[in-house]
Order: C-alpha cells, then sequence, then structure tokens
C-alpha cells in the first residue's frame, strides 16, 4: 500500500470509528431513538417544507430568513414529505464526512513531504488525528451545513496549492469560491482572499470574473430578500442571543446595535478556547511567513496569507460559541495551510526537521483538544436533552393541542406542523424580532398572540422575561430530568395565553402528560 493510501485509510478510520463511537452513546443516552444534538436543523428542515412548495419561511403563507445558509434548506427541499426526510441532513453529514477525510488526507500528501522519511510518522499521526482534533465527529452529526462548509473550505486549499505547484486552476477551487457564501456567509471572506491569490498568481481575469459570478447569487438572494420584505442579513443572525456558556444571555440591543453586537461578539470570541486557538493560527502563520519571506514563493505566502486574513475577519465579524460550530472551516483550512507552508521550508538541519514533523501534531492537538472533550460532554447528552424536551413538545403540538402555538425557541414545534407557530425570538418571524428588539411596546407579545389566534406558548421564561404579557396564564411546567446538554434553558413553562384556552389546554396537557418519557416531567403550577 502507498503513503497516500495509508494516510487515506488512517483519515477514514479518525472520523469513522469516532462518529460510530458517538452514535452509540447517542442511541443509548435517548432509550434507542436517534435524535440531533442540536434543534436548529428542524429549522432548516421546516424552512425546506416551505422551499419545496415555492415558498421561503417556516409558516405557510408568511416569509421569514430563520435558516443562516443561503443554499442548506434548498439541499434539502427535494426531500421534502418523505418519511425519511428527517435523516437527509444526517445522510449530508456522514457523506461530508468522508469527503473532508479523503480531503485531509489529500492535503498531507499533495506536497509531496511524504518523501522526507523524517516526515513518515508525523504525517500518519496527523491523518488519523485530524478528523478528531479539527472536530469532524461533531459536525458530521448535528444535522447542520457545517461539515460541508469545511469540505469546501479544503477543497479552495487543495485546489490553491495545486495552483502554486504547476499554475493551473481546477475547476473544483473555482467551484469552491464560489459555493463558499452560499454555504454560509462567513466564507464570503475565504472566497475574496482565494481569488486574491489567483490574481497574485497572474490570472487577474479569472479573479475578477470568479468574484463576480460568486457575487450574482448572492445579489439574487438578496433582492430575493428585500422582494419579500425581509432584511438582507437573515432572522437567525439577527434575532439570536449571544450565547455565554451554557446558556443565553441576551445582549440587550444586539439585533438593533450592530456596533454593540460586534463588540461583544469579538470580546467572546478571544475568550472561547476556539477563538484562542484561531489567535494562535493566526500567530503561527504570521510568524511563519515572516521567517520564510525569502524561501517561499509569492504564491505561497499569499496561500498562508489567506488564511491568516480569513481567521482575522471570522474573530471580528463571524462568531465562536459553545459547541464551537461557525469555525471550523477556517480552523480545518487554516490546519491544512500550516501543514503545507512547513513542508516548503527550506534549508532545513535533521534537527530542524524533526522539530518541523513534530510542530503541526502537537500544534493540532493542543489548539483542537476542546473539540473532542466537548464532542463528548455535549452530543450525547444534547442529543438526549432534545428528545426529552423539544421532541415532546412538538409531539404535544402535534398530537394534542393541534392549533397555533407560540415558542421562543424554534425547531421540532415547527417541523411538520401544519398550524401557525409563533416565533417570539424572531427567527421566523420579522415582526416579532423587530418588536422584541426595539423595545417599544410592553404587550407586543400578546398583541401578536391575539393576531395569530395563539392559544398557548412554551417557552424560556428566562428567554423572556421582560416581555411576558401579565395576563398570560402559567399552566404547567416541562422539566428535563437529564443533564441541559445543547439545550437553551432546562424548564420550559406553558402559559394560556387567553382564558378561554385555558381549560382546553390544561385538558390537553393531562392527556399528554402520561406520555412522557423518564428523562423529562410536566408540574402543573
Amino acid at each position: 500500500m502507498t503513503q497516500a493510501r495509508r494516510l487515506t485509510v488512517l483519515a477514514l478510520l479518525g472520523a469513522v470509528l469516532p462518529v460510530c463511537l458517538l452514535v452509540a452513546l447517542t442511541l443509548i443516552k435517548t432509550g434507542g431513538v436517534w435524535e440531533y444534538a442540536l434543534d436548529d436543523v428542524y429549522i432548516h428542515l421546516a424552512m425546506s417544507e416551505q422551499v419545496a412548495k415555492g415558498a421561503y419561511g417556516v409558516n405557510a403563507g408568511e416569509s421569514a430568513s430563520a435558516s443562516s445558509s443561503i443554499l442548506y434548506s434548498y439541499l434539502l427541499a427535494p426531500f421534502a414529505g418523505f418519511d425519511w426526510h428527517v435523516y437527509v441532513p444526517l445522510a449530508i453529514g456522514l457523506l461530508a464526512l468522508m469527503w473532508a477525510a479523503v480531503l485531509w488526507a489529500r492535503l498531507l500528501t499533495v506536497s509531496e513531504i511524504w518523501t522526507d522519511p523524517v516526515w513518515d510518522k508525523a504525517l500518519l499521526a496527523l491523518a488519523l488525528l485530524g478528523p478528531v482534533f479539527l472536530h469532524f465527529p461533531a459536525m458530521s452529526l448535528i444535522g447542520m451545513e457545517h461539515m460541508l462548509h469545511v469540505c469546501i473550505a479544503l477543497l479552495v486549499a487543495l485546489g490553491l496549492v495545486r495552483f502554486a505547484q504547476d499554475g493551473r486552476m481546477r475547476w473544483y477551487l473555482l467551484a469552491a469560491i464560489l459555493l463558499n457564501p452560499l454555504l454560509r456567509f462567513e466564507g464570503m471572506a475565504l472566497a475574496l482572499f482565494a481569488c486574491g491569490v489567483l490574481a497574485i498568481g497572474g490570472r487577474g481575469r479569472i479573479a475578477v470574473l470568479t468574484i463576480v459570478v460568486t457575487a450574482l447569487p448572492l445579489a439574487a438572494h438578496f433582492v430575493n430578500m428585500n422582494a419579500l420584505g425581509l432584511d438582507m442579513l437573515p432572522n437567525s443572525v439577527n434575532a439570536k442571543a449571544v450565547v455565554v456558556g451554557g446558556g443565553a444571555d441576551v445582549v440587550e440591543g444586539a439585533g438593533s446595535d450592530r456596533l454593540l453586537a460586534f463588540k461583544n461578539g469579538l470580546k467572546l470570541s478571544l475568550i472561547s478556547p476556539s477563538g484562542r486557538m484561531l489567535v494562535g493560527l493566526i500567530l503561527c502563520l504570521f510568524f511563519l511567513l515572516l521567517a520564510q519571506r525569502k524561501t517561499f514563493s509569492r504564491l505561497q505566502i499569499a496561500i498562508g496569507a489567506t488564511a491568516v486574513l480569513a481567521a482575522l475577519a471570522h474573530l471580528m465579524l463571524g462568531a465562536v460559541l459553545p459547541f464551537y460550530r461557525y469555525e471550523i472551516y477556517i480552523w480545518a483550512y487554516g490546519a491544512a495551510v500550516t501543514v503545507y507552508l512547513l513542508a516548503q521550508m527550506q534549508p532545513v538541519t535533521p534537527t530542524g526537521r524533526q522539530l518541523r514533523a513534530v510542530f503541526p501534531v502537537v500544534a493540532l492537538v493542543i489548539g483542537g483538544l476542546h473539540y473532542p472533550l466537548t464532542t463528548l460532554e455535549k452530543l450525547p447528552s444534547g442529543s438526549a436533552a432534545i428528545h426529552a424536551q423539544q421532541r415532546q413538545m412538538g409531539r404535544f403540538v402535534d398530537d394534542y393541542w393541534q392549533a397555533p402555538v407560540a415558542v421562543n425557541d424554534l425547531g421540532h414545534v415547527a417541523y411538520r406542523n401544519p398550524h401557525y407557530v409563533l416565533d417570539l425570538w424572531g427567527l421566523a418571524s420579522a415582526r416579532a424580532l423587530e418588536a422584541r428588539t426595539s423595545r417599544t411596546d410592553p404587550l407586543w407579545a400578546d398583541k401578536l398572540a391575539q393576531e395569530y389566534d395563539v392559544g398557548a406558548a412554551m417557552i424560556y421564561r428566562h428567554w423572556l422575561a421582560d416581555h411576558l404579557p401579565p395576563n398570560w396564564e402559567p399552566v404547567a411546567r416541562l422539566k428535563l430530568n437529564v443533564p441541559i446538554g445543547t439545550l437553551g434553558g432546562n424548564i420550559v413553562t406553558i402559559y394560556a395565553t387567553r382564558p378561554e384556552s385555558l381549560e382546553r389546554l390544561v385538558d390537553a396537557l393531562r392527556a399528554f402528560a402520561p406520555t412522557l418519557p423518564a428523562s423529562a416531567t410536566l408540574e402543573f403550577l
């Protein structure tokens, strides 16, 4: 078996074996039921149901940009209506996992450093440990678009390295540049900097054309959002709280004062493990480029600069929040670029070669150690918590309440629910988002509930404490009997929003309570 094949096999093992373990632990925690560790995936699924019908939103007849990815809901839409639609995000994540592992192995071999025996064992270790410490296992199982984004970022890295070697542009590089911002808005920085490398390499016209082609679908999306009366940025970006630790502390004014949101986001990024990791990556690449400025080619320096600048852009404009999924694309990209540049260092003494081989392995493990630790802590328990709370809320609405309902954590309740869901947090309701963040009308929640004929609300009280209408009657509390995992709260308070719905709500909850799993308890007030 060639070295290249050995690296590919090891990368696949490093990716697949942890996933098998995590799936087994998740099924044990949930009692044999597959559940995603994030409720956000059900927002994508609910959006895809409406996209399949030619609409854009969560509720029929009401436009909303609840998804933070332009493309992902469209990828899920062709499968809407099938019973197995809910498993499509899992299938996409697992396929992307194997693709990313192959790309990671290819990036380890593309510079041909494996011809140096000093690097042999180091590359084998990088291939095996890379997927684990680049957060691949968790990203493949949460059902979100992040694993696909990692693949596209690695494809950019591979295309740029090949371009630096022989001056040829591969079609997949241009495709990856185009797809980066369509999968995640943060990918725009990497796409632009990659085009800069093409320009430096003497392909200025193609670089400009690529930027134009990349901007066209974005412009079309923004025009469509404007036509639907929506903000250019998704509600999911404008509405979400800045998450601190495992809770959800709202940064007041984050929706209306984006400068304040920027300052708080940057501060939280810099104190988080992933934020510090990105700072370390930036410093490492900066000093490497500085030390080798006379030996690296112009294109090699440009490739290193893309990682530095894209990581800086993410720290300043992106998010680095618990469960660490937003920044993973640039961590994978930066790690691949760092290994490539270390391989190009010339000349190197025997001792220097050994240090050069050991450094990326040690840096990868230290920098990414919080990823497997967080995964083991959050993923199985998060799935169990989602099953005990959000899935049960969705089941209550579908099978017992069967009428419009208000929530502040959208997902399970909205998916496959024919009844109106009033999202008080604002991901699926621009009006609710504006009312909540403007704080001009203390009765806005009650007015929207009456307008949409909402008789019940299921919310985290601490998320909306200042916005709760005084006439809403608390009826019961759904309490977790398992760790909170990835949820925003361990208690959901259920309210009757008007007197005439109280008796019906109590009857529905009494019928529902005996069907709850042991992981949840319904406590009547």
